[in-house]
């Protein structure tokens, strides 16, 4: 969503056009984000605020595919510790979880834009004590149009292994394909039947292809040009679209056979 459908606070004018269009050619759409310092229905508002109307069901974070690595790879653990957000611990608590300060099975890291100089030493802890480890996207910075530098989860993680000498065990979020394929299973449609579409080219763009999905790349992000002619060939996105706008040109004269 951020960098493809709006950046920070302010909602691309291609935006809506775009997803009437979709509506208009029966073309399902669902919003994914790697960001989880919101729920599912604090995005559900935000997006609503925007005048995109949207459902629970049609969110997924990587708040969602943490919660469903956990349970098919460490089905004893209930207990979490998470350095994160109150959006990210709801989301965890309505998958089953209980959000603990002691005594946890296994730490989250999620991205946190108010953590503490304490948060980040209490989760150092629990990770050097050996525990599941499992940071809920890769990101490094988080798009903004605001004069600064918004340090990602995969930045928060980079920290915590200079402290650690730990890695997270596992990372559930984009690129990682069970993300994309959780959404394809709710909907019944297979990837190469899905156009992902985003900013990141090591995100967005590597998940799309390594599913076997149509990757398109909206330079309204993250990603310039001059990073698509360098990036490696899993992250090359089978479309490169300025906006929404042109891709949804692309679209109209494909249904139109013009």
């Amino acid at each position: 969503m951020d960098g493809t459908i709006y950046l920070g606070r302010r909602l691309f004018p291609e935006s809506r056009p775009f997803l009437a269009s979709l509506a208009s050619f029966g073309i399902g759409h669902s919003f994914m984000t790697n960001n989880c310092s919101r729920s599912r229905h604090e995005y559900v508002r935000r997006l609503r605020s925007m005048g995109i109307d949207a459902d629970v069901a049609s969110i997924q974070t990587s708040a969602q595919a943490t919660a469903y690595h956990i349970q098919s790879c460490l089905p004893h653990v209930e207990r979490l510790f998470v350095l994160g957000t109150a959006g990210l611990d709801d989301d965890l608590q309505h998958a089953g979880f209980k959000i603990v300060a002691h005594d946890p099975e296994a730490v989250v890291v999620g991205f946190d834009m108010n953590l503490t100089y304490d948060d980040l030493s209490r989760t150092a802890y629990w990770i050097s004590r050996g525990l599941p480890y499992i940071a809920t996207h890769p990101d490094r910075v988080c798009p903004t149009d605001q004069p600064v530098v918004l340090p990602d989860c995969g930045a928060i993680c980079a920290l915590l292994e200079t402290a650690t000498g730990r890695r997270p065990d596992a990372i559930p979020g984009k690129p990682n394909p069970a993300m994309l394929q959780a959404v394809c299973a709710e909907h019944g449609v297979a990837a190469k039947e899905v156009m992902m579409v985003g900013d990141r080219l090591y995100t967005d763009i590597r998940m799309g292809r390594d599913s076997g999905a149509i990757a398109v790349l909206t330079l309204t992000g993250e990603a310039k040009k001059a990073d698509v002619d360098s990036c490696p060939a899993e992250t090359k996105p089978d479309l490169v679209v300025e906006h929404l706008g042109e891709l949804q040109q692309i679209l109209e004269r494909a249904y139109r056979g013009s």
